[in-house]
């Protein structure tokens, strides 16, 4: 849509793009091709069913997120300050990525003690929605 109301892009970025959109498009392909079967059946389905599909969703996140980190130091002439935003981006994602897995942890490697029901359970303030039970 930008190359059709005249926004050029530089040589640099454009091959960012295009490359960006080639991987990003493999990686949904591949979502699809591993999710879909699954959503379309009528059966019980367990973790296992999902985890190619989580995979590749997990590679696509990875590809956007260097795509926008890019994308947005490229506006920046090279010097100090394109370097440190460039990690403190990358640090502030790595941080929330961690601080997630923290926070969900008991959920990953099981619940010990009171449901998540009982204000004395670790999992009380986790059950952000009422269908979840756990």
């Amino acid at each position: 849509m930008l190359r059709q109301r005249g926004v050029e892009y530089s040589p640099f970025l454009k091959a960012r793009v295009d490359r960006y959109l080639y991987a990003a498009g493999w990686m949904f392909v591949g979502w699809v091709l591993h999710y879909l079967p699954f959503y379309l059946m009528g059966r019980v389905l367990y973790f296992h069913h999902y985890f190619p599909a989580l995979m590749f969703i997990c590679m696509l996140s990875g590809i956007t997120i260097e795509f926008l980190i890019t994308l947005l130091t490229s506006y920046l002439k090279d010097g100090i300050f394109k370097s440190v935003l460039f990690h403190f981006t990358v640090g502030v994602i790595v941080s929330t990525i961690i601080g997630s897995f923290y926070l969900f942890m008991p959920l990953a490697y099981g619940m010990t003690g009171e449901k998540s029901n009982s204000p004395n359970s670790e999992m009380y303030g986790l059950k952000w929605l009422d269908t979840w039970d756990f």
